[in-house]
């Protein structure tokens, strides 16, 4: 049962784990947009003592993010340092540029920085504390990573000591006193040191840094002790931390592949391997890179191992399938052919019908087409009969009269019998007819045409009831008349102003231009009859 709720623990965390690590960016891109606000302030300040403050900032964004960069604002807190002749900020600088070299894994020039950085008298405790702990870190690391035992004894031992000088100048009560007081305990017993680092876990749990930290020593102890699941489970917290801090110099993702591909679970193994690469390539730690690739192919063989049996498994489904697949398409075969003739007779019935719906269709159109032609036609032939009575009678009754006025030589009243007839009234009242009667055949032109346009863009009709020439040309195009040599005679206008009058027009619509002229098309007659 305690194995199950173990697992089961297990299984929860690497979800979130899995979780975090898809949203790796958004953890990043905070840290980025911190690091280039303090640059921007950087430019901006000229006092050493304030590009100390910001040079050791910007430092610390990186310090477990990027060695190349880190190493330089370390560099340049030294130098910022030196100008102000402080001794607490040379020591303070030094342990950062300590901690760069330590974290990548450059231990000979660790060990460099610490012979010699001289701790003054007057420097503050709290920095002597800070460097005093670096150091400690620093023998520790060397003690972990070197097999001799001659050597891994000594490094002990000056991990030890530096541990004591760190405890005499911090404060009980904080935490860097906690954490120099577990690393100290570098030969007590396993279950020791996990109630120290227990402790420190719980005091560190609003750092993320620290708790990655804390976690994956704890991890380590537990490992030490075969309690693989209470490993894994602190391996990722430590991971998870290590991903909401933007932390890319860590260890817990290497060991945490280890375990899983110990316990056979290869491609968890693979993806955390994978991610703990691209971070130590990224943040340029040698020694995690050299760690890293010890593991990395044996997992990768064992990734494309899985990945080779699946493909024999998927050979093997394929094969059975392909044999159902021939003894389907046998079966198959015999039913299709039975059902070939009726269906192909299915298929001659249901064309037939379909071509007499279609023909069908076709002719109702025809006939909607002819029977509005026809409506048209009748509504403009009569229009044009009247029209041209009237013409003939108004012509009539001018010649009659011109007859006259030469049998009668009143040459000097010729003038005036022009002027009786006017040109232009007469067509107006043509245009006034056409208007009349083609809104008696689409009544609801206006309203239809309107709707093509914005508010603003809207035409009325005139007081008479005339259409404006705008809505003469479109109702003109709606009659079937495209032509624009025709339209112009028809309206006693040139071809240019047609266009002119389109091309106004079409900019104005809600509708694309190169539809425009079908949706006039589309507009109804007698929508009411329908």
């Amino acid at each position: 049962m305690g194995n199950l709720s173990a697992q089961s623990r297990v299984d929860s965390i690497l979800n979130v784990l899995d979780g975090e690590i898809e949203q790796r960016k958004k953890y990043t891109m905070a840290k980025e947009y911190v690091i280039a606000d303090l640059k921007g302030r950087l430019k901006e300040v000229s006092e050493p003592g304030e590009q100390f403050l910001l040079n050791d900032r910007i430092y610390n964004e990186y310090k477990s993010y990027q060695y190349d960069s880190a190493y330089v604002y370390a560099m340049n807190a030294i130098r910022c340092a030196g100008e102000l002749n402080d001794r607490d900020l040379e020591l303070k600088a030094a342990s950062n540029l300590l901690f760069c070299f330590l974290s990548s894994g450059l231990f000979k020039e660790a060990v460099d920085i610490v012979n010699r950085t001289t701790v003054e008298e007057g420097t503050s405790a709290q920095q002597k504390g800070h460097f005093y702990s670096l150091c400690a870190r620093l023998y520790s690391d060397l003690a972990n990573y070197i097999d001799l035992q001659s050597y891994k004894q000594s490094y002990k031992k000056e991990s030890v000591r530096y541990c004591n000088l760190a405890l005499l100048c911090l404060e009980p009560s904080s935490y860097a006193y906690k954490d120099a007081l577990v690393l100290r305990d570098i030969g007590a017993d396993a279950d020791r040191k996990i109630e120290g680092y227990k402790q420190l876990t719980d005091s560190s749990r609003n750092d993320n840094h620290q708790l990655a930290i804390n976690t994956s020593n704890l991890a380590n102890l537990f490992l030490g002790k075969k309690d693989t699941l209470q490993a894994i489970y602190y391996l990722a917290v430590s991971a998870i931390a290590d991903i909401r801090s933007a932390t890319m110099e860590t260890t817990s993702k290497t060991v945490l592949a280890e375990c899983l591909y110990n316990k056979g679970e290869i491609q968890s193994a693979n993806k955390y391997i994978q991610v703990a690469l691209e971070e130590a390539n990224f943040y340029n730690a040698r020694h995690r890179i050299l760690s890293i690739n010890s593991i990395l192919p044996i997992i990768e063989k064992a990734h494309l191992n899985i990945i080779e049996k699946q493909r024999d498994d998927l050979k093997v489904y394929l094969a059975v399938t392909s044999v159902l697949l021939v003894l389907f398409l046998m079966v198959s075969s015999i039913v299709y052919w039975q059902k070939r003739k009726l269906k192909a007779a299915k298929y001659s019935i249901q064309q037939h019908v379909e071509e007499l719906f279609s023909v069908n269709d076709k002719l109702n159109r025809l006939n909607e087409k002819l029977k509005e032609s026809n409506e048209i036609k009748d509504v403009y032939v009569t229009q044009a009969l009247y029209a041209k009575s009237d013409y003939l009678d108004k012509m009539e009754e001018l010649l009659r009269k011109l007859d006259n006025k030469l049998k009668t030589r009143q040459y000097n009243d010729l003038h005036r019998l022009n002027s009786e007839f006017n040109l232009k009234e007469e067509r107006k009242n043509l245009f006034l007819s056409f208007d009349r009667a083609f809104l008696m055949l689409f009544p609801d032109f206006v309203d239809q045409y309107n709707k093509l346009f914005p508010p603003e863009g809207q035409v009325c009709q005139e007081d008479n009831g005339a259409l404006t020439p705008e809505l003469r040309i479109f109702a003109l195009i709606r009659l079937g008349i495209n032509e624009n040599e025709k339209i112009a005679r028809f309206l006693n206008l040139s071809m240019n102003t047609i266009y002119s009058y389109k091309a106004k027009t079409k900019s104005k619509t809600l509708v694309p231009k190169e539809e425009f002229e079908s949706r006039i098309m589309q507009i109804k007659k007698n929508p009411e009859q329908h």
